[in-house]
């Protein structure tokens, strides 16, 4: 019990403070009308109250998942945010906001958007590595975390996956929801969130799962945690490559955190370098996985604690962002 208490304080804690200060910003376009978006970041200020305040933005909703499946698409003016596991903001100054039960926005998360006009969205946040777990036989209302330049085809994402072989997907277009009738042809969109339907059980990420330490889906060097292991795993039929990096805040003054690869010779000699990128030699094939070990230089810290992401991206088109931090010795 004492353990799982102390495992429980490390998250909040992670979550918090350990990471304060890195952040990324997200560019999306919203428009006049229904918008269906996915956060990809924790916005720093996560309040809507305050998010939305002097903005065109009138209405935000938020589903969160039951037991029960949902087996219908609906028209957002026609959602009664208080059933159905709908949640609701409107302004203050509406008379309705009375009933407002969504207090807080959060990361990889979807919303659908009323605004009045349109515009650019330069949303500011931390991203959270997050685990996919789809709700069966049931439409999920979500999005993807995509190279906005170069996304994948929505059957590219997919293809390894047998909960999604029939690609039952929904997209919001002009305030209605319409069915993607060609997902071979049809690129996903950064920042936007679609309804998916997903026959069974699934946790499916999309061709590149990413294995992370717990409890934290991060790389946390605390003073007993030297080295960390990474696992890249090729969940589509084709051969994956990917590259990895350490993505500094270029608007703080954010000291990186010093890492180092493990890298193994011809003769299975151990050996470090410090760690700039990497990308395998040799592509992933279907079905294998890459081990990536990187151990922290801590002699190399004169703060109490160091911070940055590391961005993960595979040649298929997905990107996700993971923190790390280390903490130094205390004399």
């Amino acid at each position: 019990m004492k353990k799982i208490t102390y495992l429980l304080m490390i998250v909040i804690w992670m979550s918090g403070t350990a990471f304060a200060g890195l952040t990324r910003i997200q560019t999306i376009d919203i428009h006049a009308g229904w918008n269906a978006i996915f956060l990809e970041v924790e916005p720093d200020q996560p309040d809507p109250d305050l998010l939305f305040a002097e903005t065109s933005i009138k209405q935000v909703l938020a589903y969160y998942t039951k037991i029960s499946p949902v087996q219908y698409i609906q028209s957002p003016d026609e959602i009664e945010f208080k059933q159905n596991g709908w949640y609701r903001w409107v302004p203050s100054e509406h008379p309705e906001s009375i009933l407002n039960n969504l207090h807080r926005l959060q990361a990889n998360h979807a919303y659908l958007v009323f605004s009045e006009t349109n515009y650019t969205w330069n949303l500011t946040g931390t991203p959270f590595f997050q685990n996919r777990i789809w709700q069966p036989d049931s439409f999920n209302f979500t999005g993807f975390h995509v190279d906005p330049q170069a996304p994948p085809t929505f059957f590219q994402f997919f293809e390894g996956s047998k909960s999604h072989e029939k690609l039952i997907i929904y997209t919001l277009n002009q305030n209605n929801w319409e069915k993607i009738e060609y997902p071979s042809e049809t690129n996903i969109t950064s920042g936007k969130a679609y309804w998916v339907y997903c026959t069974g059980g699934s946790e499916y990420q999309g061709p590149m799962k990413i294995i992370l330490p717990s409890p934290d889906n991060a790389l946390s060097y605390y003073l007993t945690n030297p080295l960390y292991e990474i696992r890249i795993v090729n969940q589509s039929p084709n051969p994956l490559s990917f590259t990895m990096m350490p993505l500094l805040n270029t608007n703080e003054n954010n000291t990186p955190v010093p890492l180092s690869i493990i890298i193994y010779s011809d003769t299975m000699q151990k050996g470090f370098e410090p760690f700039t990128a990497y990308t395998p030699e040799n592509s992933i094939e279907a079905g294998d996985f890459s081990q990536i070990k990187l151990a922290i230089r801590r002699k190399e810290i004169n703060q109490d604690s160091v911070s940055n992401l590391l961005k993960i991206m595979d040649d298929v088109g997905d990107v996700f962002y993971v923190k790390v931090w280390a903490e130094n010795i205390r004399e």
